[in-house]
């Protein structure tokens, strides 16, 4: 009678997946609404830490306000306003917005960001398929926000203020988080099929 040998592995599926740290089994041992509430807030923690630290303020927005106040410029110029992108401004012979941070679209894209990469449900193919669709979205539609803002700034001066602060910031994280809807939505019958 043979005897098998000394070290053949175990069928736990602490051998059986990469990771099987104590940390890795716990976190697998969680709920999927744990796991997922759980990675959302983490992920939305880390968005805030990088959107508010000295790299992202002095590196990257200045930038990315600029290409965005440029790409809104074209598309007023396509419907035939006579703008100027200057710096993060757009800037026309009646009115001039200038777009800030919480202007750029990048806390509900976060948002959207973070929710999908959070849903445990879905294999990574999908997930990266829905973050850049998702993302292209949101980008085009925050370019059509700014845009809709300089239009407003001319055309509905008493409305303004409201689209710029309030309507604008919550129809656009609403949007969000329904492109997010629509991507949970999507995946539960790719699922189920």
């Amino acid at each position: 009678m043979n005897n098998p040998p000394d070290n053949t592995p175990t069928q736990g599926k602490e051998q059986e997946r990469p990771g099987g740290s104590a940390l890795a089994i716990w976190w697998r041992s969680k709920s999927p609404i744990f796991r997922f509430l759980a990675g959302f807030l983490l992920l939305m923690v880390l968005f805030y830490a990088f959107y508010y630290s000295p790299l992202y303020e002095q590196f990257i927005m200045e930038h990315l306000l600029g290409t965005q106040a440029r790409l809104a410029n074209f598309l007023l110029l396509l419907i035939g306003h006579d703008t100027e992108a200057i710096g993060d401004h757009l800037v026309g012979a009646d009115f001039r917005v200038s777009i800030k941070g919480g202007c750029d679209g990048l806390e509900a894209t976060a948002l959207y960001i973070s929710a999908v990469l959070a849903f445990p449900f879905a294999k990574a193919g999908l997930k990266w398929r829905g973050l850049w669709t998702g993302m292209l979205i949101l980008s085009l539609l925050n370019l059509v926000r700014i845009a809709g803002l300089y239009l407003a700034g001319i055309y509905w001066k008493a409305g303004f203020e409201f689209l710029h602060l309030h309507g604008g910031v919550i129809l656009f994280t609403l949007i969000a988080i329904a492109l997010w809807l629509l991507w949970v939505a999507r995946i539960q019958t790719k699922l189920a099929s």
